[in-house]
This record gives structure tokens, sequence and C-alpha cells, in this order.
């Protein structure tokens, strides 16, 4: 999974930057042209490249349905919900902040997001190695990136090394984004993997749709220089679910020890 989400933080690295860097040199409508000619590649590569996967054994959708009525399923995909939404409230205006908050011209946008984009890949990997080893943990510490760069934001101000670290290490932190919360919602439901898998990325995209939205709001009606913070709220509320996942999991633990010791009886 790590390597498919690469692909991402590869983006970051060749077609975004040369899109922002046309942009500053023409206008945005060719960004969009770029967009277009590298989406009928992916659609291209898809048709052509992708060998066929038929479905060996097909699942009932009533098997699959009973994880909506899981608890820890459907906190999980909360915090997948908030984890992406606090992430994309600032990034989606990546470019914007850059500019008006730290004034750094489209050029040195682009520069900025090559550096992003190079961190995120090295970020996929590591994030992959140590999901292997303990989801929780993994997903907590990447999490951590939407209390910690907000603050390093703020106080690194006009300091332009300063500012270029903290992108570094946001681009680190952030990369793994839907990596972590992907894997994280799918690890409360392995009876109905595909399912979960479907509904990880539609929380995803509405994870970004409600970020996008919010922090553009943010930035209407308080100064785009605001919507970090925005990410840290939404940080928050991610942190206190994966606490009360960690408290259900608990439960049902002591719950199955205790009627175990009831039969033995």
């Amino acid at each position: 999974m790590s390597i498919v989400f690469s692909g991402v933080a590869i983006a970051m690295v060749t077609t975004v930057p040369f899109a922002t860097y046309i942009a500053s040199l023409y206008s945005w409508t060719y960004s969009f042209t770029i967009q277009a000619i590298v989406s009928i590649i992916a659609l291209l590569a898809i048709y052509f490249a992708i060998p066929p996967l038929p479905v060996k054994e097909k699942k009932s959708y009533g098997s699959q349905m009973k994880i909506l009525t899981k608890p820890i399923f459907m906190v999980s995909t909360a915090m997948n919900f908030f984890m992406v939404s606090a992430w994309f409230s600032t990034y989606s205006y990546f470019a914007e902040y850059l500019n008006k908050a730290k004034n750094m011209d489209s050029t040195m946008v682009s520069y900025m997001l090559f550096v992003f984009g190079i961190i995120g890949v090295i970020a996929n990997w590591v994030a992959g190695k140590m999901l292997n080893r303990n989801i929780t943990f993994t997903t907590a510490f990447f999490l951590s990136g939407t209390l910690i760069i907000p603050l390093l934001l703020y106080f690194s101000d006009g300091n332009m090394f300063a500012t270029v670290c903290t992108i570094a290490l946001w681009g680190f932190l952030y990369s793994p984004s839907f990596l972590n919360a992907s894997t994280y919602m799918i690890s409360s439901a392995p009876e109905a993997l595909e399912f979960a898998n479907s509904l990880a990325t539609s929380f995803g995209n509405l994870g970004v749709t409600l970020g996008t939205t919010v922090g553009g709001w943010i930035i209407v009606s308080k100064g785009v220089e605001f919507s970090p913070w925005l990410t840290m709220a939404f940080g928050f509320l991610a942190f206190l679910m994966i606490a009360l996942r960690q408290f259900l999991e608990k439960r049902g633990t002591t719950n199955q020890i205790t009627v175990v010791q009831c039969t033995q009886q």
C-alpha cells in the first residue's frame, strides 16, 4: 500500500511543481491543460497495463454491511474523516498560504512543493514499514503533525530557513495521511476488507471536501494565516477518535475475558 500511495508523493515531486511553475509563467489555465494530459495518460495506463483481477470468492452484501454496526469501525471511520480534513484544511491552500502568509513568490512555492514531494516519497516508505509493526502508533505519530506543524509555522514567522525546515517536516508527516487513515480504518474490519477499503477512500475524499470548504471559509472570513489552526482543531478530533477506539477495544477485550472466566466456572 505504501508503494501505491507513493504515487501521490511522486506527483508532488513532478507534475504539481511543474504545473505551478507553468501557471506562474503564463496563467492558471495552462496548469489545467497539464492536469488533463496527465489524467489521460493515467487512464490509458489503467486500461492497458493493469491486468484483470477476477473475484475468486463473492461476498454477500449483508456480510459486508455488518461492519457498519461495529462501533470500533465507525470510530475508525471518524478518525479517517477528521485526519484528512485536518491536513487538507491547510494543504488545499498550500500555495496561497506560502504566498500571503510567508511572502513567497510562485517560483519559490513550486520549489517548496518539490521539497514537499521528495520528502513525501521517503515518508510513505517509512510509514509502510512502521505500519507493519504497529498501526495505531504509526497513525498517531504522523497525525501529531496536525498539532506540531501549525505551531512551527506560527513561530517560524518570517525566518526563511525555519519555514523551509517546517515545510520539509510538514511533507514528511502529511504525505502518508491517506495510507495511515486507510490502514487504520481497514484494520477494524478484517472480515470485509474490500468494502472497508472503498469506504476509507470515500470518507477520505469527504474529509478533503470538508477540510477544503471550511479552510476556504476561514481564509475569507479571517485570513489565510489562520488556516493552520483549523488543522490543529481537526487534529484534536482525530486524536479523540483514536483514544475512543483504544477504550472500546480494551473494553471488548475485558468483556471477552469475563465471558471466558464465567464459562470456565
